[in-house]
């Protein structure tokens, strides 16, 4: 008999949704816990009403929203204490961890006294330096994580740390991820325009997709943009910026230059797609991880700062384009001759979401 899941989620996201329909032959019944988020950036709730799958089941409950300021943003908490009520059904209980540790508190007691497998989902901590606030973080969450049977990790960074600062016994990695299967339908595409792949002699194409938040540091990225066309003689750079957020009439009412294009949200993936085949890099100057993995399963070379959210170290392979400081990001793109899409052919094989789910599944089925 197959085991029912629950997945704990402060707000469930498109990608994240998309990720958690693909365990459905692995389960009896997966319901997912979320809140109400937001209405649009990085907390924007999917509309789960009309799922595929008849097991995987959407719980969204009313909650308590709580404004939070972190060191790189200022974001929220929900609190939804009535999520305990939910515990019986189910036999395993996937946790959003230190992002939700207002609920935690309250399930992890909870599910250990119904007997349930409790699994604590973290991306650890990736920047060079450990504040006195994360220190202070850690000390809280430690007792938390003790409780857990294991604990999945983002990053192999992410891994490390858990076992160092936070407590983790049994800590896996399972590299943060998206639903892959996209890709392997246009894999022979990817193929192909990687093959016949050359970097401009004059002009050089850059791409960001996101969230336009502060912390993303799309402001300071157009800002090179801008000054790397100032000298006329050498290339000359354009950016494309997708994304929506709180940030982006703000900066397309501020940002007036040809070469930096701000085109909104787009979310299909057929019209993503010839933004990544067209580009020569994508950059990600702030913080963040899922993006990257988009650009490479696209075979879009990615630029980004060490720390944006552990998982650059696992999946960027040309080593140079890791930057430990934003001011990095100039030189790097004004000395730009070539860029080498090759090492991202058949770079699927090594990302597939099959592989987490089947990682995910081995985990739980040894608790």
């Amino acid at each position: 008999m197959q085991q029912n899941l629950l997945i704990v989620q402060r707000v469930l996201t498109r990608y994240r949704l998309d990720l958690f329909r693909q365990l459905h032959d692995n389960f009896g019944e997966i319901g997912i816990i979320t809140s109400q988020g937001d209405s649009q950036g990085a907390l924007k709730k999917v509309d789960a009403g009309n799922i595929p799958e008849k097991n995987v089941v959407c719980h969204k409950l009313s909650s308590l929203r709580l404004g939070y300021k972190g060191e790189s943003r200022s974001t929220s908490l929900f609190f939804y204490p009535q999520a305990i009520f939910l515990l019986r059904k189910y036999d395993v209980i996937l946790l959003e961890g230190t992002t939700n540790i207002l609920n935690n508190f309250l399930i992890i007691p909870a599910a250990r006294i119904l007997g349930k497998k409790v699994i604590w989902w973290d991306a650890g901590y990736s920047p060079s330096i450990r504040t006195r606030r994360r220190k202070v973080i850690d000390i809280v969450v430690k007792p938390l994580v003790g409780l857990t049977h294991k604990q999945m990790a983002y990053s192999t960074i992410g891994g490390r740390y858990m076992q160092e600062f936070m407590g983790a016994k049994k800590v896996f990695v399972n590299l943060n991820t998206i639903r892959t299967d996209y890709f392997e339908g246009i894999q022979q595409e990817i193929e192909t325009n990687i093959k016949g792949y050359k970097t401009g002699k004059s002009s050089i194409k850059l791409l960001y997709v996101g969230v336009i938040e502060s912390r993303k540091k799309i402001k300071e990225l157009a800002d090179v943009v801008v000054k790397l066309n100032q000298t006329p003689e050498k290339k000359k750079y354009t950016i494309d910026i997708i994304g929506d957020g709180k940030l982006l009439q703000e900066l397309r009412q501020t940002i007036r230059d040809e070469n930096v294009v701000f085109h909104g949200p787009i979310y299909d993936k057929e019209a993503l797609k010839s933004f990544y085949f067209r580009s020569d890099l994508f950059v990600l100057p702030g913080d963040g991880g899922l993006g990257i993995l988009q650009s490479l399963l696209f075979g879009l070379p990615v630029i980004c700062l060490k720390g944006a959210d552990g998982t650059e170290q696992d999946y960027i392979l040309e080593k140079t384009h890791l930057l430990d400081r934003f001011d990095e990001i100039y030189p790097l793109l004004e000395s730009i001759e070539n860029v080498d899409k090759s090492i991202y052919s058949n770079y699927l094989k090594k990302v597939s979401s099959q592989n987490w789910v089947k990682k995910f599944v081995s985990e739980t089925t040894s608790i």
